[in-house]
């Protein structure tokens, strides 16, 4: 956090980030300012980008997907073929998580997708196919027990 933002900045995001529809004047009944403050600091906190945007969070009830987590392990022999391979997934609509790991893998993917038809053409194409993937490994997600974009801020919420 930037030294600009103080605890009421840091409850404000709080509350935010597990209901983004909140209003100015909700938000002002469980804090000490007024709606139009609040909106002042939210305005300032979306232009400094510490708000970077809103999503909506679906549920299974819109349709099954198959997730699963890839590990990939990298040949680092032709950094500008491991970086076209970065922007191939990062562009991907069905990467939600694109992470650079330590330990044996190099990246940790979280790929949804329709079924295990459309999930093997992804890893063909975007893992198989491509030289710099070593080897991948993957795991199939069984149940989804918590799924958050949520940073864990130390401000009270209430």
């Amino acid at each position: 956090m930037g030294a600009m933002r103080d605890n009421l900045d840091l409850r404000i995001l709080a509350l935010l980030q597990h209901d983004a529809l909140l209003t100015a004047d909700a938000l002002a009944q469980k804090l000490p300012l007024s709606a139009s403050a609040i909106a002042r600091r939210i305005r300032r906190l979306r232009e400094s980008g510490a708000i970077v945007g809103d999503v909506a969070v679906l549920s299974e009830e819109v349709g099954s997907f198959l997730s699963a987590v890839v590990q990939v392990q990298m040949d680092r022999h032709a950094l500008a073929a491991v970086e076209a391979l970065r922007r191939r997934l990062t562009a991907s609509p069905h990467v939600q998580l694109f992470l650079d790991i330590s330990g044996a893998f190099d990246l940790l993917l979280l790929v949804t997708i329709k079924d295990m038809a459309a999930f093997n053409d992804f890893a063909d194409t975007m893992l198989g196919a491509d030289p710099v993937v070593r080897r991948y490994e993957t795991s199939f997600v069984k149940r989804r027990r918590k799924f958050s974009l949520a940073l864990p801020l130390d401000a009270e919420t209430e």
